[in-house]
């Protein structure tokens, strides 16, 4: 059996993406992605949290005590469990062999009332050769003690603990990056994003009832923006941030976007906000071109351009959007009905026509 050592694959990421620089060319509008089939995937959770592996069309989401991995046109889901079969949380590729969790909790509360970090850490796995030539997932390997819906950055994770985000390396050493919430690196870039509140959680830090608070962005050491009342921040393939913006306070009791919710674009440090699209939130950035996946305010799945010009509606009901790493396939989740407890992963495999400059000049994309 073959395996590829921690975080390695990632510097041949970056050489790729270095080499396949090219210039400047007109974008997809979002009229301009084509759906050409479906397919999907029944979770046997309510939260699956489904993520693209990073060179391919292989997904990989929670199921009960560990994760499933999900591969298209196979029909085949290969389950495993984490060590201690604890829920495990919030799954990252490192890259096309390997991939980190932690816990689903941040936090636990003890008999006596207190609330204290869990304990599990984070974990990475890696796939092997099988005989059969299928992708087995050796036993998972402890990497801390400690840490939260980890990212990656680089060469390294950045994770959350209690409230301070932390640096992760290949060996399990921890370097503290400072206060704040959800970090967001720019996973091949020097960028940065996290919050000044956790917002989606309660709070058991601040010691303040309001649940709305700044969003940083750091573009690199000594650049930062600021961003009023955002979460939900993500990347953008020419290294600017979409991010949900809270319009008030969430209703008490209700969930967090009930106050009401809209995307915004930065394109950069020296740049203002453009409003993306109203009575929206979860943002899903497309790996190439210059359009979001979202979820409106109805549950609605849709298609909006960063300029704030278009939106397309592509169906009634989509949450929780991601793309594959090439921009052909989004996957997002819908409910299953007379089941609460469990939702579909339904994909889209997209033809994308991306216009030359003479056809972008004369075209109109259309707004639904």
């Amino acid at each position: 059996m073959r395996t590829t050592p921690f975080f390695t694959a990632l510097a041949v990421t970056c050489l790729f993406a270095i080499s396949a620089c090219d210039q400047p060319r007109p974008s997809a509008g979002t009229n301009d992605f084509q759906v050409l089939r479906d397919y999907g995937f029944d979770a046997t959770i309510a939260d699956p949290q489904a993520q693209w592996n990073p060179d391919g069309y292989q997904l990989i989401a929670r199921s009960p005590g560990g994760f499933v991995l999900l591969d298209e046109g196979t029909g085949r889901q290969n389950y495993f469990k984490s060590v201690a079969k604890h829920e495990t949380g919030y799954p990252v590729w490192i890259s096309r062999r390997q991939f980190a969790f932690g816990p689903l909790l941040h936090v636990i509360t003890t008999n006596d009332g207190r609330v204290v970090p869990t304990t599990e850490g984070l974990s990475v796995v890696t796939l092997t050769d099988s005989l059969a030539a299928k992708d087995e997932p050796a036993p998972p390997k402890v990497l801390t003690n400690q840490g939260f819906r980890p990212r990656v950055w680089g060469d390294r994770l950045v994770a959350q603990s209690e409230d301070k985000i932390i640096e992760v390396d290949q060996f399990g050493t921890i370097t503290e990056f400072g206060p704040g919430f959800f970090a967001e690196p720019q996973r091949l870039g020097e960028g940065i994003c996290w919050q000044e509140r956790p917002v989606t959680e309660i709070d058991h830090w601040t010691g303040s009832d309001a649940r709305r608070g700044k969003l940083f962005i750091r573009w690199r050491k000594g650049q930062t923006t600021v961003l009023a009342n955002a979460l939900e921040a993500r990347w953008t393939a020419d290294g600017g941030v979409v991010a949900t913006v809270l319009r008030s306070e969430p209703p008490p009791g209700q969930s967090w976007w009930r106050g009401g919710t809209d995307i915004y674009y930065v394109a950069g440090p020296k740049t203002a906000p453009v409003l993306v699209a109203a009575d929206a939130r979860g943002p899903a950035p497309h790996p190439s071109e210059g359009v979001c996946a979202a979820t409106g305010k109805s549950g609605a799945l849709v298609l909006c351009s960063y300029d704030g010009r278009f939106r397309r509606q592509l169906a009634e009901l989509g949450d929780h959007a991601a793309w594959s790493h090439d921009g052909s396939r989004l996957v997002a989740e819908e409910p299953i009905e007379g089941k609460r407890d469990a939702v579909h992963l339904h994909v889209r495999v997209f033809k994308v026509h991306v216009p030359t400059a003479a056809s972008a000049a004369n075209s109109v994309d259309k707004a639904k």
